[in-house]
């Protein structure tokens, strides 16, 4: 147990936390934002490098304004619009196109299409393509790939070459509008629920030019990392409330601070910072920004983030976004059912399946039978329940169910009988 005097900073961080998120939901329909990745490569499958698009793509869009990284000069991160946002992610070669929440998931896939068509556009005027896959297929890490943000040098100070692996990462993220009162029931529920996202939207096997052990790489490469603590995949238990929440948080090693206007690279525990200059919540959102839990909670939008997806295939671009938000809708009747049929050990039995189905997929045993049917079926019914027929973009998850692939086990077959270039065809945006 927190000796006194660190209970009452934790206190005081949690409620400051909690206050960032919205008393009661605003609109009836749940808002819904995309963080969508898409790796750059040049024709033979290496990376690209998003610097010599920004021109492209200002001319693609005027509207569009650039931003720029303080105290580094001109380094653009970012081309930002009212209703999408092109920007740099960790690697020089990963574009991530961020969409305004939407009430609707039709609107969100109109927004993203078009500033995907536009990204695609910019990059055939290279000479490049963008793909609908989770990572780059054949630039290995590396620090030449990272892009040169002062915050990132610092990371990478802090974690060596393990902080590389973000440079060829891309996920298809999703943001969910919640109330302050939901908190912590729909995190736990999404995180107990996240081994089924992984399991049906992995799609990430071949990076560095090879065939990896695992479907998701993304996620069963990150569960690896333990030296910087389990700061990926499933916490090993559910929390309590906010005040559990940050404890447990701040218990993290700490790796990067904003001290006198320079980017610190730190290793020790949080709370340690915590008890030298006060619960400031600022320092602990960054703090907490580097820990990559499936899900998690998101002060500065008052949503819940859903993480484990890769990039989907360019024909089931809103299969996951479908997915993350229907888990939402459907969370309670999803706990009750995975209380009933898995009993007390729930959150471990799940926990494990999540590392199996990083690995293997579909083809992962299921953690008890009709597993993965039951979860869709309610996913399916809360989607209904908003009356937006927005079920439609589960027609590629009943379909990877049906024939017990995902899209890494497709590709695995499509690379060892077609090699880089078929992946490639399969998985470039056109």
């Amino acid at each position: 147990m927190a000796p006194p005097a660190l209970r009452t900073l934790i206190q005081e961080l949690a409620q400051a936390f909690q206050a960032r998120f919205p008393r009661e939901r605003v609109s009836p329909l749940r808002t819904v934002g995309r963080e969508a990745e898409h790796p750059l490569v040049r024709e033979d499958g290496t990376a690209g490098d998003l610097r010599a698009l920004w021109p492209l793509l200002a001319a693609e869009d005027p509207a569009l304004a650039p931003r720029y990284e303080t105290g580094r000069g001109r380094l653009q991160v970012a081309l930002e619009g009212y209703d999408y946002a092109y920007q740099m992610e960790v690697g020089l070669a990963t574009v991530e196109i961020a969409v305004r929440p939407c009430t609707r998931l039709q609107d969100l896939c109109s927004l993203y299409t078009r500033a995907r068509d536009r990204l695609c556009r910019a990059a055939q005027a290279q000479g490049w393509a963008i793909l609908g896959y989770g990572i780059q297929p054949v630039t290995p890490p590396a620090p030449g790939l990272m892009a040169p943000k002062a915050r990132y040098q610092a990371l990478y100070r802090a974690m060596g070459d393990d902080w590389l692996w973000y440079t060829v990462t891309a996920s298809d993220q999703i943001q969910v509008a919640i109330s302050r009162d939901e908190m912590i029931g729909l995190l736990n529920a999404l995180l107990l629920l996240s081994p089924a996202m992984v399991a049906l939207c992995g799609h990430s096997p071949v990076y560095g030019g090879r065939l990896s052990p695992y479907c998701s790489a993304r996620e069963g490469r990150a569960l690896e990392m333990v030296r910087h603590g389990t700061r990926h995949g499933m916490p090993p238990r559910p929390y309590t409330d906010v005040e559990d929440l940050v404890a447990r948080l701040v218990d993290y090693p700490c790796l990067v601070r904003r001290v006198g206007g320079q980017w610190v690279a730190e290793r020790r525990p949080f709370r340690e910072i915590l008890v030298e200059e006060g619960p400031e919540l600022d320092a602990f959102l960054l703090h907490e920004h580097y820990i990559w839990h499936a899900v998690r909670l998101r002060a500065a939008y008052g949503t819940v983030e859903i993480r484990p997806a890769c990039q989907q295939p360019p024909a089931d671009a809103m299969a996951a976004t479908a997915l993350a938000l229907g888990l939402v809708e459907a969370a309670p009747r999803l706990v009750d059912y995975v209380e009933a049929a898995l009993g007390a050990q729930a959150w471990t039995v799940l926990r494990q399946y999540y590392i199996r189905a990083a690995r293997d997929g579909l083809a992962a045993p299921e953690p008890c039978p009709g597993f993965l049917e039951n979860v869709l079926g309610l996913v399916e019914k809360g989607l209904e329940r908003r009356g937006q027929d927005e079920q439609v973009y589960l027609g590629p998850l009943w379909e990877r169910l049906e024939r017990r692939r995902n899209p890494a086990q497709r590709m695995r077959r499509v690379y060892r009988l077609e090699g880089m270039e078929g992946l490639l065809v399969y998985t470039r945006v056109l």
